[in-house]
């Protein structure tokens, strides 16, 4: 079945429309959400809340921008409402690294790159982490950032660049020592 088809019944108030329109994002939508705010429950939650006023918002959905660019942006504007909501108790919790094959010492040294990386990323400005995990993570397009974030191109570009080069800096001393 078509999405638009699925939007136009699920607007009706079927359900089960709704769920077949919400199934291939519900993945997409838990990264993008881990990758805001480091915890794994936190992003079970958020993302359930996202459906929910997704859900709940299926009538004013008007086809302006795409779908998922509208429940991307719902998304992201729930996991910056949490994060503003936690700033005074910052915390990052452990991540699990898959199971390894090489041997100890390298999977130490991923684990350290690991937990590096979710460091810096934790220290990025939230729309600057949010374009960051848009482009790499989930491949979207400028365009469909700029309708995500609600924002212009430009500002987008100009975020990606800066969320880039954070990351370079931060991690720069750590690349070296491994060279």
């Amino acid at each position: 079945m078509e999405e638009q088809e699925l939007i136009a019944r699920a607007q009706q108030g079927e359900k089960n429309a709704f769920q077949d329109l919400m199934t291939p994002y519900q993945r997409k939508i838990y990264s993008l959400l881990y990758g805001m705010v480091w915890d794994r429950e936190d992003a079970l939650e958020l993302t359930q809340e996202a459906f929910t006023k997704a859900y709940r918002s299926i009538k004013g959905f008007r086809g302006a921008s795409s779908f998922y660019t509208w429940l991307y942006r719902i998304a992201v504007n729930l996991a910056f409402d949490f994060r503003r909501r936690r700033m005074a108790n910052p915390e990052i919790p452990g991540t699990v690294d898959p199971p390894d094959r090489e041997g100890p010492d390298s999977t130490l040294l991923r684990k350290e790159l690991n937990e590096r990386i979710c460091v810096t990323m934790a220290q990025l400005p939230p729309q600057h982490r949010a374009v960051l995990l848009l482009r790499e993570v989930e491949g979207l397009t400028y365009k469909e950032i700029a309708g995500v974030m609600g924002c212009r191109v430009g500002t987008v570009m100009s975020r990606l660049h800066y969320a880039r080069e954070g990351m370079r800096r931060a991690l720069a001393s750590y690349l070296k020592e491994e060279e």
